[in-house]
């Protein structure tokens, strides 16, 4: 099959890229922000997504305008957004969701160069160039979309933009609570809105028990989404662990959240957006994958302190958000996360 023609980059003025959610899968995409920046470094770069994920990219560098969408949008909205996509006047939109909103925002955009997924129905009709990954990583899946223009695709770990006084304004809100001056932070976010990606509060209870019994340094922060549930259990996991060593966060705005990840000594998570957020905040991270295969959602490099825990079963990998065969998360022993744990805090601090 022959190769694309190449896209002239110093042709290129405006290159929009579209996500409009979730955290983790807008994540996924970061690796194409600076392959896109490093191909066209004299381009503005634009990025559309809807308004709850909007905080995860406010005050990037590598981003010159962020378009803001509403997920249910009133006939206003979504007639302002169009007008945002027609004044941004991208030369070139990536589109990495392609689902039919976005191919509707990507005809509108006006734009001469326009990449998306082939196999899409009429929906792949809007782009002029069609993309077929092959990659098993996810964020390999949307590289292609550079490599489509014929541009450089290097493989890179997601990186989000934490500034400084993000990471300082966190000293407040960590002492309010009565987390100890010094401690070495530990996160756990036990929330997942599938039962499938669910671990068990028992477990991540039996986890942070004995992490807290071999370091007596460590505070223990159990994180939660804005659902009732995951802050009620997220307080109820917190009183769980000994010795007051367990403190709930709940309530915490995204951007927060993502600095006070950055800031952990490792960071804990079922397969779900936290996982994500905390290894683009630079956070060592622990996954703890059932029914998807880490070398597909958390292809991240041990070499930075990354880890994911997974026992395949007979019938994994799927893709079932709901099952009443769980044996891919029971497989999921606390003996083997610990081990895992243990040893990515068992580094200089």
């Amino acid at each position: 099959m022959p190769a694309p023609s190449r896209v002239d980059p110093d042709r290129i003025r405006r290159v929009l890229l579209i996500r409009p959610r979730f955290i983790g899968d807008i994540c996924l995409t970061l690796p194409v922000i600076d392959a896109v920046r490093a191909a066209c470094p004299q381009a503005r770069i634009g990025y559309l997504l809807e308004r709850e994920c909007a905080p995860l990219l406010e005050g990037d560098p590598r981003i010159d305008t962020l378009l803001v969408a509403a997920r249910r949008p009133t006939a206003g909205e979504w007639l302002r957004t169009a007008l945002d996509l027609r004044r941004f006047a991208p030369d070139l939109v990536l589109d990495l969701f392609c689902n039919p909103r976005t191919a509707q925002w990507t005809a509108l955009s006006g734009a001469r160069e326009r990449v998306g997924y082939a196999g899409k129905g009429l929906r792949s009709a809007v782009y002029t160039r069609r993309v077929r990954p092959r990659a098993l990583s996810a964020t390999e899946h949307h590289l292609a979309s550079v490599a489509a223009l014929g541009w450089p695709a290097p493989v890179s770990t997601p990186r989000l933009h934490v500034a400084p006084a993000a990471r300082a304004a966190v000293d407040l809100p960590l002492q309010n609570l009565g987390v100890p001056a010094g401690a070495r932070l530990v996160g756990i976010h036990p929330g997942a809105r599938w039962p499938t990606r669910r671990w068990g509060i028992e477990r991540y209870a039996e986890l942070a028990r004995t992490l807290v019994a071999a370091h007596d340094d460590v505070a223990v922060l159990v994180t939660a989404g804005p659902d009732p549930q995951e802050e009620n259990d997220a307080r109820d996991l917190a009183g769980q662990v000994p010795g007051g060593a367990g403190f709930a966060i709940t309530g915490w705005p995204l951007a927060r959240f993502v600095a006070l990840q950055s800031r952990c000594a490792a960071f804990v998570a079922g397969d779900t957006g936290p996982v994500h957020t905390a290894v683009a905040s630079g956070c060592p991270t622990l996954g703890l994958f059932s029914r998807n295969r880490p070398a597909m959602f958390f292809p991240y490099p041990e070499h930075e302190g990354h880890r994911a825990h997974y026992a395949r079963v007979e019938c994994s990998p799927c893709h079932r958000d709901e099952c009443g065969d769980l044996r891919c998360l029971h497989r999921l022993d606390v003996d083997g996360a610990w081990r895992l744990l243990s040893a990515m805090l068992a580094g200089p601090r």
